[in-house]
Formats: structure tokens, C-alpha cells, sequence
């Protein structure tokens, strides 16, 4: 055999043994993946090492994903990251502008969830959650901020001298003109004759007789209604209504609230508006709300929206850091991954990390081959030296 034939030959020979040791050391990783047993002895490398070792390569597994891979400070500082924040309020902004283009109703979305029975029973719980929070509303009003305390004058906007007789004048005029109106009509008439008929009757005696025989009810009634009108019309009149009227806004505006409504109602002031709530149209108008479109409900606030994402992301994103702790421990991340792999089936596990680090094993391979063969060449060069 000629040396160049002998030394190609060796090199061959030791690289494929150096190839297939290293291809059957990375199988021994997998398999096999049970252990063999002959009679009451198991056949050495039976399970592989990963199999074998599965449980303790969960737990390390699990301390790494902990310690170094998904930790809290990598997590806030990743949600603290401005690129982040960017694709957040990125986001926001076009799902908003997604819903301020949508030709859909409330109702309409929903209804892409839930089901009719569902959205009506969304209604009802609206509903109550909206009874309840004005309830407690006015309770907070009422009793923290002592809303019931305080002085009529206090809570009405715009409670100045000018304005009050202003009130005043307005609510003169309003009511001889109620009052004016009531006269000239049929019913208003129709009193009026009433209360002259009573005179008469009043009167008794010779004079009452008299005046039973000689008056015209109707005729006294066409008389006194231009005088009664041109009273009602007149400054001096309204003048002193306004008077009155401003005289009783003076002292109701010492009053309280609560002394004010209970006035005015009968009954205790806080209890009072509570009862008004049940006849507020409350399912009217979450109807009315579910056949409004989105698009119309966003837009007067479209621009108010946009501006506030920015503010909103960053406080948003904020709460989020802060609540990372407490959720990473809550989570037990350890043993949550140690958990995850010991379920993993073998054969996945294997993909897994075949997927991760395959080439990696083919490179171990050839440099097996490679090793293998350049071993051969050292060994054949050497013997045929020491011939």
C-alpha cells in the first residue's frame, strides 16, 4: 500500500470515528429515553442525560429564566424604555382612532362579544352600578364635604345683591302673569262669578237680598276683569311682588340645604334626593346610549383623548413598574418554569432544545470529523516516520 493511500485511508477512518462518537454523544443527550433493563440490571446510559436529569434540569431551568432572563429590573426597565412607551401610546392612539371611525353602535360592538342576553344584562347591572354610585355620591357630598350644612346662599352660584333682585323682578313678572292668564280664562272666569255670587250671599239681610235681586253676576265679572288685570299689570304691583319675593329669598338664605329640603319636602333632606334617584330614566337612557355611534360619542372628545394618551401611558406604565415586584413574586417564576418543563414531553423538550442550539450540535459534528481526521493524519504521519 503506497503511504498516500495509507495516510488518506487513516484520515478517513478517524474522522468518521471522530464524527459518529460525537453524533452518538449529542443522541445520548435524548435517548433513549427510558431506562433498558436487562433482568435486574440496567444497561448503563439508560435513560440519556436529559431524561435522567429532567427534574434537576427543570429547577436550574428555572433559576436561570429567574436570576437572568425574565427578572424585575430587566421588566421595568423595559416597560421605563421610551421605544416602549412610543409603541404603547401608538397603540392607543389607533384603537381610537379605529372606534372614531366606526360606522357601529354601542349596542352594535357589544354585540361582536356578547350575545343579546348578555348586553341586556349588562344594562340592568349599569344600572344598579350607576344607582349605587350616585347614592354613595351623595352620601360623600352630604356628609364628608357637609354639603347638607351649609348655607343656601353658599351653594348657589352667583348669590349677589344685583343678581337677587334680578331673581326677583323675573320671578314677579312670571307669576302675575300666571296669575293673569288664570283670570281671563274660562276657569279663571268662571271663579270670578263664583266669588261674586258668594258676596252676595255673604251679605245677607236686606242688602244681600237686594244685591241677590238687582246684580248681574256676569256683568260684575266683565267689569272687574280689566280692573284686576290693569292692577296685575301695573309697576306698582310688581314692585311689590318683587319685594316679597326678594324679602323671602332674604331668609330662606340663612337656611341650610338640609333645613331648606326638608321645608320644601317634608322629610329628611339627604333621604329625600336618595328617593329621586329611582325616578331618574336610568334604562332609558343606557337605550338611548346603546343606539348612539361610537363615532359620535368620541367625537367632541377625540381631541381631549389624544391628548390625554401621553399622560395616561406614562402614569399607566408607572403602575405597571410598581405592581412588577409583587407580581413576580406572586408568580413564583422558578417554580412556575420548573413546573412548565417537568410537563413538557420529552420529544418537545428535545425539539426545544435542538431548536435553540442545533447547529451548534452539527458544528460539534464536524469538528469531531475534523478532529477526528487531523488526529489520523498526525498518527499516520507519524508511523510511517517511525518505520
Amino acid at each position: 500500500m503506497s503511504n498516500w493511500v495509507y495516510i488518506i485511508v487513516s484520515v478517513l477512518v478517524a474522522a468518521f470515528v471522530g464524527g459518529i462518537t460525537n453524533h452518538f454523544a449529542i443522541k445520548m443527550l435524548f435517548h433513549p429515553r427510558k431506562k433498558i433493563m436487562i433482568g435486574k440490571f440496567r444497561v448503563p446510559f439508560t435513560p440519556g442525560l436529559i431524561p435522567k436529569r429532567r427534574e434537576d434540569i427543570a429547577e436550574s431551568l428555572g433559576n436561570v429564566v429567574a436570576d437572568y432572563l425574565v427578572t424585575t429590573e430587566g421588566l421595568q426597565e423595559m416597560v421605563l424604555r421610551p421605544s416602549f412607551k412610543l409603541q404603547v401610546e401608538e397603540y392607543f392612539q389607533g384603537l381610537l382612532h379605529k372606534w372614531s371611525d366606526s360606522p357601529l353602535t354601542l349596542k352594535e360592538a357589544a354585540l361582536t362579544v356578547w350575545d343579546e342576553d348578555k348586553w341586556d344584562t349588562f344594562k340592568l347591572k349599569l344600572n344598579g352600578v350607576a344607582n349605587t354610585m350616585l347614592e354613595r355620591g351623595i352620601d360623600l357630598v352630604w356628609d364628608q364635604y357637609g354639603f347638607g350644612e351649609k348655607a343656601l346662599k353658599e351653594v348657589i352660584p352667583g348669590w349677589t345683591e344685583e343678581n337677587r333682585e334680578r331673581w326677583s323682578d323675573m320671578a314677579a313678572e312670571a307669576l302675575l302673569r300666571t296669575i293673569e292668564e288664570e283670570l281671563l280664562s274660562s276657569g279663571g272666569q268662571r271663579m270670578l262669578s263664583k266669588m261674586a255670587s258668594g258676596m252676595a250671599d255673604q251679605a245677607g239681610g236686606f242688602l244681600g237680598t237686594m244685591a241677590a235681586i238687582f246684580m248681574d253676576e256676569d256683568k260684575l265679572v266683565r267689569k272687574l276683569t280689566p280692573v284686576l288685570v290693569r292692577a296685575l299689570r301695573s309697576e306698582d304691583t310688581k314692585a311689590k311682588v318683587a319685594r316679597a319675593v326678594k324679602d323671602r329669598l332674604e331668609q330662606y338664605a340663612e337656611k341650610s340645604v338640609g333645613e331648606f329640603l326638608e321645608l320644601l319636602t317634608g322629610g329628611e333632606g339627604k333621604e329625600w334626593l336618595k328617593s329621586q334617584l329611582g325616578k331618574l330614566p336610568l334604562d332609558k337612557w343606557a337605550g338611548m346610549a346603546g343606539e348612539a355611534k361610537i363615532s359620535s360619542l368620541l367625537a367632541p372628545w377625540t381631541t381631549q383623548l389624544e391628548n390625554a394618551i401621553p399622560p395616561a401611558t406614562d402614569r399607566m406604565l408607572r403602575g405597571i413598574v410598581r405592581t412588577i415586584p409583587l407580581a413576580m413574586q406572586a408568580i413564583q417564576l422558578p417554580k412556575l418554569v420548573h413546573e412548565q418543563v417537568q410537563k413538557f414531553p420529552i420529544e418537545l423538550l428535545e425539539e426545544v432544545i435542538l431548536s435553540v442550539s442545533g447547529k451548534e450540535f452539527r458544528a460539534i459534528t464536524w469538528l469531531g470529523v475534523f478532529l477526528g481526521g487531523l488526529i489520523g493524519l498526525f498518527q499516520s504521519l507519524f508511523m510511517l516516520w517511525w518505520r
